[in-house]
């Protein structure tokens, strides 16, 4: 039996904001020094990639390319929201509008064409963050940083408790 699965997600990072300043998740985080700045700086990162995992929700909006098994149809594209959706087949060709449908506004599914192998090329998170997800973002930031001595190997029960209600896990 075959199921809707991601098989594989690649984006383009190299234009991304973080959705955090390094000041930010310090007043957040109760930081008064500046010798840990480049540390918060690659929490904000790691932080934020952990929160869109987490969710598959898009934190920060860029290009991606997503190879997708759709064989029982309705998959959702991740990271969204989702904007600016082209389909390709498993031949690199482009599939065109009259010949697959879509389901949603922000976070879309594909109903149609039910196929092994789809590619996804899209606009997908978000432009400015909302602050539900920022609130978590920045209790993840929080996590990592107060338990960076321990290890911290999710993002934390507080931010798991905000984030979920929001999860577009599928």
């Amino acid at each position: 039996m075959l199921y809707n699965r991601i098989l594989d997600v690649q984006s383009d990072e190299s234009s991304v904001t973080e959705p955090v300043t390094v000041q930010e998740a310090k007043d957040f985080c109760r930081i008064d020094i500046s010798t840990d700045d480049t540390l918060i700086s690659s929490f904000i990162t790691a932080a934020r990639k952990m929160c869109e995992a987490y969710t598959n929700i898009g934190f920060v909006q860029r290009d991606f390319t997503v190879v997708l098994s759709n064989p029982n149809g309705g998959i959702y594209i991740p990271y969204g929201p989702v904007t600016d959706v082209t389909l390709l087949d498993a031949d690199g060709d482009e599939i065109l509008a009259a010949d697959y449908e879509l389901s949603g506004n922000d976070f879309v599914q594909i109903i149609e064409p039910w196929d092994e192998r789809i590619k996804a090329v899209y606009t997908g998170g978000y432009e400015i963050l909302p602050a539900h997800l920022k609130t978590g973002l920045l209790n993840t930031i929080l996590y990592l940083y107060d338990n960076r001595a321990d290890g911290a190997d999710s993002i934390g029960p507080i931010s798991k408790m905000i984030l979920k209600p929001f999860s577009r896990v599928i």
